[in-house]
């Protein structure tokens, strides 16, 4: 990806980045930079991609959808990430 794409991957973020209900098929062009997810029986997938770039098949070489992710990477209210917890000698 080139340093312009990054860029505005960077500007979208630090505006409170982009969130889209609407999917990208496989083989079509990314109209905007960012970071996208896409999801098979197995397995979440996630990938970067620049303005003009071509949406890839999943690691299955299956055609799939690639969903825009947001800025945020926690789910949690205070946005702190938390690690998972086990008790001791529970594994």
């Amino acid at each position: 990806m080139n340093q312009d794409a990054i860029a505005a991957q960077q500007d979208a973020l630090a505006s409170g980045g982009s969130n889209t209900s609407t999917g990208f098929a496989t083989g079509t062009v990314c109209t905007t930079s960012g970071t996208y997810q896409a999801s098979n029986k197995y397995m979440d997938i996630v990938g970067v991609y620049g303005a003009g770039d071509i949406f890839r098949v999943g690691p299955d070489g299956k055609k799939t959808t690639w969903y825009a992710l947001t800025s945020s990477l926690s789910t949690n209210k205070n946005g702190d990430f938390n690690s998972v917890k086990v008790a001791p000698g529970t594994i």
